[in-house]
Protein backbone atom coordinates (compact mmCIF):
# COMPACT_ATOMS: atom_id res chain seq x y z
CA UNK A 1 0.00 0.00 0.00
CA UNK A 2 1.11 3.55 -0.67
CA UNK A 3 0.39 6.63 1.40
CA UNK A 4 0.60 9.88 -0.57
CA UNK A 5 1.36 12.28 2.25
CA UNK A 6 1.30 15.30 -0.08
CA UNK A 7 -2.14 14.63 -1.63
CA UNK A 8 -3.69 17.48 0.38
CA UNK A 9 -0.88 19.88 -0.58
CA UNK A 10 -1.26 18.94 -4.25
CA UNK A 11 -4.99 19.71 -4.03
CA UNK A 12 -4.33 23.09 -2.37
CA UNK A 13 -1.64 23.93 -4.95
CA UNK A 14 -4.14 23.31 -7.75
CA UNK A 15 -6.68 25.51 -5.97
CA UNK A 16 -4.11 28.31 -5.53
CA UNK A 17 -3.41 28.19 -9.27
CA UNK A 18 -7.15 28.50 -10.04
CA UNK A 19 -7.94 31.27 -7.53
CA UNK A 20 -8.11 34.95 -8.52
CA UNK A 21 -9.02 36.53 -5.18
CA UNK A 22 -5.71 37.71 -3.60
CA UNK A 23 -6.97 37.31 -0.02
CA UNK A 24 -8.08 33.75 -0.71
CA UNK A 25 -4.75 32.96 -2.36
CA UNK A 26 -2.94 34.17 0.78
CA UNK A 27 -5.21 32.06 3.00
CA UNK A 28 -4.61 29.02 0.81
CA UNK A 29 -0.84 29.62 1.06
CA UNK A 30 -1.09 29.68 4.87
CA UNK A 31 -3.11 26.46 4.79
CA UNK A 32 -0.52 24.92 2.46
CA UNK A 33 2.31 25.90 4.84
CA UNK A 34 0.38 24.36 7.74
CA UNK A 35 -0.11 21.13 5.81
CA UNK A 36 3.57 21.08 4.78
CA UNK A 37 4.48 21.37 8.46
CA UNK A 38 2.37 18.28 9.14
CA UNK A 39 3.83 16.31 6.23
CA UNK A 40 7.39 17.26 7.15
CA UNK A 41 6.63 16.70 10.86
CA UNK A 42 8.00 20.20 11.49
CA UNK A 43 6.03 21.45 14.48
CA UNK A 44 7.70 24.88 14.46
CA UNK A 45 6.79 25.47 10.79
CA UNK A 46 3.24 24.36 11.52
CA UNK A 47 2.99 26.67 14.55
CA UNK A 48 4.18 29.61 12.42
CA UNK A 49 0.79 29.39 10.65
CA UNK A 50 -1.18 29.65 13.93
CA UNK A 51 -2.37 33.02 15.21
CA UNK A 52 -0.65 34.35 18.34
CA UNK A 53 -3.89 36.25 19.06
CA UNK A 54 -6.51 33.48 19.00
CA UNK A 55 -6.32 29.69 19.05
CA UNK A 56 -9.17 27.27 18.64
CA UNK A 57 -8.70 23.58 18.00
CA UNK A 58 -11.67 21.32 18.38
CA UNK A 59 -12.00 17.64 17.57
CA UNK A 60 -15.72 17.08 17.91
CA UNK A 61 -16.70 13.81 19.53
CA UNK A 62 -13.20 13.16 20.89
CA UNK A 63 -11.67 13.46 24.36
CA UNK A 64 -10.90 17.00 25.54
CA UNK A 65 -7.12 16.44 25.24
CA UNK A 66 -7.59 16.40 21.47
CA UNK A 67 -8.82 20.01 21.60
CA UNK A 68 -5.84 22.18 22.62
CA UNK A 69 -6.67 25.80 23.43
CA UNK A 70 -3.33 27.62 23.65
CA UNK A 71 -0.16 27.79 21.54
CA UNK A 72 1.71 25.67 24.10
CA UNK A 73 -1.07 23.07 24.16
CA UNK A 74 -1.09 23.06 20.34
CA UNK A 75 2.68 22.52 20.32
CA UNK A 76 2.35 19.62 22.76
CA UNK A 77 -0.58 18.21 20.76
CA UNK A 78 1.52 18.07 17.58
CA UNK A 79 4.62 16.77 19.37
CA UNK A 80 2.50 13.92 20.73
CA UNK A 81 0.99 13.24 17.28
CA UNK A 82 4.52 13.18 15.84
CA UNK A 83 5.81 10.80 18.53
CA UNK A 84 2.85 8.46 17.93
CA UNK A 85 3.28 8.43 14.15
CA UNK A 86 -0.01 10.21 13.59
CA UNK A 87 1.46 12.74 11.20
CA UNK A 88 1.91 9.88 8.72
CA UNK A 89 -1.36 10.12 6.81
CA UNK A 90 -3.00 10.92 3.50
CA UNK A 91 -5.86 13.40 3.28
CA UNK A 92 -7.71 13.24 -0.04
CA UNK A 93 -9.72 16.43 -0.30
CA UNK A 94 -12.97 16.10 -2.23
CA UNK A 95 -14.22 19.65 -1.65
CA UNK A 96 -12.59 22.91 -0.57
CA UNK A 97 -14.46 26.14 0.08
CA UNK A 98 -12.75 29.47 0.73
CA UNK A 99 -14.42 32.50 2.35
CA UNK A 100 -12.84 35.67 3.73
CA UNK A 101 -12.43 34.24 7.24
CA UNK A 102 -12.43 30.45 6.81
CA UNK A 103 -11.50 27.52 4.59
CA UNK A 104 -13.51 24.30 4.74
CA UNK A 105 -12.08 21.00 3.49
CA UNK A 106 -13.96 17.73 3.17
CA UNK A 107 -12.40 14.43 2.25
CA UNK A 108 -11.07 11.07 3.37
CA UNK A 109 -8.10 10.67 5.67
CA UNK A 110 -6.12 7.43 5.59
CA UNK A 111 -3.75 6.72 8.48
CA UNK A 112 -1.70 3.78 9.59
CA UNK A 113 -1.97 3.06 13.30
CA UNK A 114 -1.12 0.34 15.76
CA UNK A 115 -3.65 -2.04 17.25
CA UNK A 116 -2.88 -0.44 20.62
CA UNK A 117 -3.86 2.97 19.25
CA UNK A 118 -7.18 1.55 18.03
CA UNK A 119 -7.84 0.04 21.46
CA UNK A 120 -7.10 3.45 23.00
CA UNK A 121 -9.90 5.03 20.97
CA UNK A 122 -12.29 2.15 21.62
CA UNK A 123 -12.12 0.62 18.15
CA UNK A 124 -11.72 -3.14 17.90
CA UNK A 125 -8.46 -4.41 16.41
CA UNK A 126 -8.90 -7.85 14.87
CA UNK A 127 -5.13 -8.29 15.03
CA UNK A 128 -3.86 -6.27 18.05
CA UNK A 129 -0.18 -6.61 17.07
CA UNK A 130 -0.68 -5.51 13.46
CA UNK A 131 -0.49 -2.10 11.87
CA UNK A 132 -3.97 -1.08 10.73
CA UNK A 133 -5.25 1.20 8.04
CA UNK A 134 -7.95 3.51 9.37
CA UNK A 135 -10.03 5.58 6.97
CA UNK A 136 -12.10 8.50 8.15
CA UNK A 137 -14.41 10.94 6.41
CA UNK A 138 -13.22 14.33 7.69
CA UNK A 139 -14.64 17.81 7.42
CA UNK A 140 -12.20 20.41 8.71
CA UNK A 141 -13.00 24.07 9.36
CA UNK A 142 -9.88 26.24 9.20
CA UNK A 143 -10.81 29.67 10.66
CA UNK A 144 -8.51 32.67 10.11
CA UNK A 145 -7.84 35.68 12.30
CA UNK A 146 -7.76 39.30 11.15
CA UNK A 147 -4.03 39.08 10.33
CA UNK A 148 -4.52 36.15 7.95
CA UNK A 149 -3.19 33.37 10.19
CA UNK A 150 -5.02 30.23 11.17
CA UNK A 151 -6.90 30.25 14.45
CA UNK A 152 -6.75 26.46 14.37
CA UNK A 153 -8.83 23.54 13.20
CA UNK A 154 -12.29 22.26 13.99
CA UNK A 155 -12.59 18.65 12.88
CA UNK A 156 -15.67 16.52 12.37
CA UNK A 157 -14.96 12.90 11.47
CA UNK A 158 -16.46 9.45 11.16
CA UNK A 159 -14.59 6.17 10.82
CA UNK A 160 -15.47 4.53 7.50
CA UNK A 161 -13.08 1.60 7.61
CA UNK A 162 -10.43 -0.20 9.67
CA UNK A 163 -8.45 -3.24 8.65
CA UNK A 164 -5.12 -4.84 9.59
CA UNK A 165 -2.27 -4.83 7.10
CA UNK A 166 0.01 -7.71 6.31
CA UNK A 167 3.74 -7.08 6.70
CA UNK A 168 4.03 -6.88 2.91
CA UNK A 169 1.38 -4.11 2.76
CA UNK A 170 3.12 -1.85 5.30
CA UNK A 171 5.15 0.90 3.59
CA UNK A 172 8.89 0.62 4.35
CA UNK A 173 9.03 3.98 6.16
CA UNK A 174 5.97 3.47 8.37
CA UNK A 175 7.90 1.53 11.02
CA UNK A 176 9.88 4.63 11.88
CA UNK A 177 6.75 6.80 11.69
CA UNK A 178 4.92 4.61 14.22
CA UNK A 179 7.87 4.62 16.61
CA UNK A 180 8.41 0.86 16.46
Amino acid sequence: MTINRTAMIDYVDARIAATDNPKHVEQLKVLRAHMAGEVNEDVDALLATISPLHQRYRTWGAPEELSPSSREEIREFYLQRKAQGQLYFQYDIDRLTVADDIIITDGVSTSLVSGAFLAGIDLPASEPDAIHEIRMRMLISWPFDESGLLVGEETYSAVIGVHPLTDAEVPADVTVALGS
